[in-house]
């Protein structure tokens, strides 16, 4: 294993814009966000008959011309006693303090009442789409009802950063939730705006062929996000009993687009959800892609619900940054993504389901916030959130 050995001393305020590329209206530089540790966003009380937390999620609110310190918000997946809701929290202080803002209750399709919503997902709009102007928050989630009778990928917007939201669509609906390959359903959605168009990528268990593939489908910038594509593939395996899952995508050093996900039912008994991923020159054209293990230079293999972002920061090509479910360890990789280029380092944040990384402004790029929303079937979890200094120099535009 390696360790983090950078100083905090050099942290110095220089402007860092993520993927120039990526962002058409750039807002105004911000401070830069200070370093800090570990800080509790949330933790179910004691009255909660479940504690069990999964998918912590974040987004930086950067693309409307906001000034000053951006909002960032956070949600997870929890079982609340008194309905189906996510908690939205807010913070103006990149993440020192937290407030609970609102509870998107996903309550839009009044024929799916009771049961529960898993596997949010937050997202802000660079562009606008129909009515949705750019700086929307979309929300995007699983509700499952009562019966547990279909799966249903739905889409909900907030024009107040997070404060109330409207239903929008469902995305994709599927069959009921089993996790046995040839049963149909869908998991996991993850949101990404590219030439226009609005993708929701999500696990998808409803083509016989495979067990599980990954797909997406398409909104344009036209609508109002109520007309969506036919399902488009993203990975398929030869192998059909391969269940690739819950993945999320990065825009990286080269130009390229990464995307990572776990490998459910892989050979290798040490990593049975092994990390693999995939480099396009475009997040749409990742199933002609070839796919990789990501193998570290210790051998050591990343396992189960990645999640990736670039940053400028560690070398002339950025680094990227993975984290997955198993470990408390980040995976870097500073040559764009060279299979022999993967190194494992110590993250000090804890083992969460699902992990989200934001790359924080100013500093060069070298602030990577993870929040932890907590784990399965654990007595006690809680959402938490904390920086990771990337190793090597500072980065910068220059830096692409």
């Amino acid at each position: 294993m390696h360790r983090v050995l950078a100083s905090l001393a050099l942290l110095v305020s220089s402007t860092f814009l993520v993927s120039a590329w990526a962002q058409p209206n750039h807002p105004p530089n911000p401070p830069s966000a200070p370093f800090f540790e570990n800080v509790t966003i949330w933790a179910p009380p004691a009255s909660w008959s479940s504690h069990s937390g999964s998918y912590g999620r974040s987004v930086l609110l950067n693309k409307d011309g906001e000034q000053g310190i951006p909002t960032i918000l956070a949600t997870a997946a929890y079982s609340p006693p008194n309905g189906p809701y996510f908690q939205i929290f807010e913070s103006t202080d990149y993440g020192q303090s937290w407030t609970m803002i609102s509870k998107a209750l996903f309550d839009g399709n009044s024929s799916l009442t009771g049961g529960r919503i898993s596997q949010p997902f937050l997202y802000e709009l660079s562009e606008a789409y129909g009515k949705y102007p750019a700086g929307t928050v979309m929300l995007a989630g699983n509700r499952i009802p009562g019966d547990s009778s279909s799966t249903n990928i739905q889409m909900y917007a907030s024009s107040d950063k997070g404060y109330t939201w409207e239903y929008v669509s469902t995305v994709i609906a599927s069959g009921p939730p089993n996790t046995n390959n040839g049963a149909p359903c869908v998991w996991e959605p993850f949101i990404l705006s590219n030439a226009s168009q609005l993708a929701v990528y999500f696990s998808d268990q409803s083509d016989p062929r495979y067990g599980q593939k990954l797909s997406h489908r398409l909104s344009t910038s036209t609508s109002n996000l109520r007309n969506w594509s036919a399902t488009l593939d993203d990975v398929t395996n030869t192998n059909s009993t391969l269940r690739p899952g819950m993945i999320t995508i990065a825009q990286i050093g080269n130009g390229k687009w990464m995307c990572s996900y776990e490998m459910g039912l892989w050979s290798d008994a040490t990593a049975p959800y092994a990390t693999h991923y995939r480099i396009a020159d475009s997040p749409f054209a990742f199933l002609s892609a070839p796919e990789f293990e990501l193998r570290t230079d210790t051998d050591g293999v990343s396992s189960a619900g990645p999640y990736t972002v670039w940053t400028s920061a560690g070398g002339p090509h950025g680094t990227i940054v993975v984290s997955d479910s198993s470990y408390d360890q980040l995976f870097l990789n500073t040559q764009n993504g060279d299979p022999g280029g993967w190194q494992n380092v110590t993250s000090g944040h804890g083992v969460g389901y699902t992990r989200a990384l934001t790359v924080l402004p100013g500093n060069g790029g070298k602030l990577v916030q993870v929040l932890n929303g907590g784990m399965y079937a654990e007595k006690f979890t809680e959402i938490t959130v904390g920086d990771f200094v990337v190793p090597g120099l500072e980065g910068g535009i220059s830096g692409l």
